[in-house]
C-alpha cells in the first residue's frame, strides 16, 4: 500500500510517498510558489527514485489548508485530477495537525501559525498525549494573534479534571510553527513576559522543520487512512478557513 501526499499550501511545494511500514520519502522543490509547473515533475522524479511507476500509488493525499489560497487550489485540484485518472480515493489532510509529525517524540505543545494578513494568522495547538495519540488544545481557525494567544492561555491554565484556573506546570514549553512566526516572533514573546509570567517556555522552531512538509501529511495521512478516512475524489475540499480578499471586497461593495 503506497500513498502519495502533496504539500502546497505554503511557500515550498513538496511531495511524498508512505507505505504501510511507514517508510517515507520526499523530494522538495527548491523554487518559491511555483508550485503549478514543478508539482507533476516532483511527483515524477520521486516515482522515479523510488523504483515505482504511478501504478503502484493506492491513495492520493494532500494537505487541504489552511494556507496560501492558491496553493490550496492547485494541491487540492492535482489531487483530484490524478485520483480521477487514477480511479483511487483520497485523504484530506488537516494542514495545521500535520505539524504534530514534524517533531513526533516532542511532548510540548505545537503551535503553528500561517500569516494570513489583515493582522490575522491561521493557527492552532495541538500535542501528543502521554499515548502517543494527538490532542487538541486549540481548534484551527483564522484569528487575530491576539485571540488566539487568549485561547492558548486558557487551555493551558485549565487543569483536565477541574474548571478552575491555575499555574501551569513549571518548564511547560510551547513551540510555534509556520511562516507567522516572522512577523510576529516579538509579540509572542512579550505574550510570554507578561501573560504567563515565564511559567511557560516560549520557542521557536528551527528554519528546517518551521514549514509545511509533505512527510508530515504523509504520516498523517497513513493514520487517517488506517481509520478508515479516505474518501471520494468528489468529497474532497480545499480548506481556506476564510474568503478570499477578492471575494471579500466583493461582497462589501454589493452591500
Amino acid at each position: 500500500m503506497n500513498i502519495l501526499a502533496i504539500e502546497t499550501t505554503g511557500a515550498e511545494a513538496s511531495v511524498a510517498v508512505i507505505n504501510e511500514k511507514e517508510e517515507v520519502f520526499m523530494e522538495t522543490s527548491d523554487e518559491k510558489m511555483n508550485h503549478l509547473q514543478n508539482l507533476m515533475p516532483m511527483v515524477d522524479n520521486l516515482l522515479q527514485k523510488r523504483g515505482m511507476v504511478i501504478d503502484d500509488l493506492d491513495y492520493i493525499a494532500v494537505s487541504e489548508g489552511p494556507g496560501s489560497f492558491t496553493g490550496i487550489r492547485i494541491g487540492v485540484s492535482t489531487a483530484r485530477a490524478l485520483a480521477q485518472a487514477l480511479s483511487l480515493p483520497t485523504i484530506g489532510v488537516p494542514t495545521l495537525q500535520s505539524f504534530l509529525y514534524h517533531v513526533p517524540e516532542y511532548r510540548g505543545i505545537i503551535c503553528p501559525i500561517f500569516d494570513a494578513r489583515r493582522n490575522q494568522v491561521y493557527g492552532g495547538a495541538y500535542r501528543w498525549s502521554d499515548t502517543g495519540q494527538s490532542e487538541e488544545v486549540v481548534p484551527g481557525g483564522a484569528y487575530d494573534l491576539e485571540e488566539l494567544l487568549e485561547k492558548l492561555e486558557s487551555q493551558i491554565m485549565r487543569p483536565k479534571e477541574a474548571k478552575e484556573l491555575t499555574t501551569p506546570e513549571k518548564g511547560e514549553e510551547i513551540t510555534f510553527f509556520g511562516d507567522g512566526i516572522l512577523p510576529y516572533r516579538e509579540q509572542i514573546l512579550k505574550w510570554q513576559d507578561s501573560s504567563l509570567n515565564d511559567n511557560i517556555r516560549v520557542s521557536f522552531a528551527e528554519d528546517d522543520i518551521m514549514l509545511q512538509k509533505a512527510s508530515s501529511v504523509a504520516r498523517l495521512a497513513l493514520v487517517i487512512y488506517r481509520d478508515g478516512g479516505g474518501k471520494s475524489l468528489y468529497d474532497l475540499k480545499p480548506v481556506y478557513m476564510r474568503k478570499a480578499e477578492a471575494e471579500r471586497k466583493l461582497e462589501e461593495q454589493t452591500k
